[in-house]
């Protein structure tokens, strides 16, 4: 009768103990793709983006030159002469060429990976997705779900594995 109670008392005690597993997700090109089309808007409304068609921190120098306000806003620059800036209140980023007019608007909605962010072009139509999976690691896809690349950290790769552009992120000094 002891064994079988030192037994039971064994098996009891093994059974107790827990094992935590850890794991993660996994993505591939495809199984991102999926993911974020299944949840994208293809079209949203501009009426409320009219006022920025123009940068308003955008202006010329004496020179002739593009000078772009940095002071309270976050601000990327792109590699190709594009900058996007980022208004947190709105969750949405503001997209220009080199001469401060608007090419594209971009939508992030969410705060935990992976994320969905949607970039529409001027007239509100998708154009860009980028599935974030990660804080550095972002699938990129066109409107008709053609894989264009991948960010990692602040160099967007080609399919090819090629880096054709660079980004850097400068944030806000004072957000009055």
């Amino acid at each position: 009768m002891k064994k079988v109670f030192v037994i039971l008392f064994l098996l009891i005690g093994l059974c107790a103990q827990g094992v935590v597993l850890k794991g993660g997700v996994h993505y591939t090109v495809e199984s991102a793709r999926e993911e974020a089309f299944s949840r994208v808007k293809y079209k949203i409304s501009m009426d409320e983006h009219k006022k920025y068609l123009k940068d308003p921190g955008f202006s010329l120098d004496k020179n002739g030159k593009p000078k772009i306000r940095k002071f309270g806003r976050d601000v990327t620059f792109f590699s190709d002469g594009e900058y996007c800036v980022y208004y947190l209140l709105r969750c949405t980023e503001y997209c220009y060429d080199k001469n401060g007019k608007l090419t594209g608007l971009i939508y992030d909605l969410e705060r935990d990976y992976p994320r969905l962010i949607s970039k529409y072009d001027i007239n509100g139509n998708l154009d860009t997705i980028y599935y974030m999976v990660e804080q550095n690691y972002e699938y990129v896809y066109d409107s008709k779900k053609n894989y264009l690349g991948k960010w990692i950290d602040s160099c967007f790769y080609e399919p090819t594995g090629e880096i054709s552009i660079e980004r850097f992120k400068i944030r806000r000094k004072n957000a009055k």
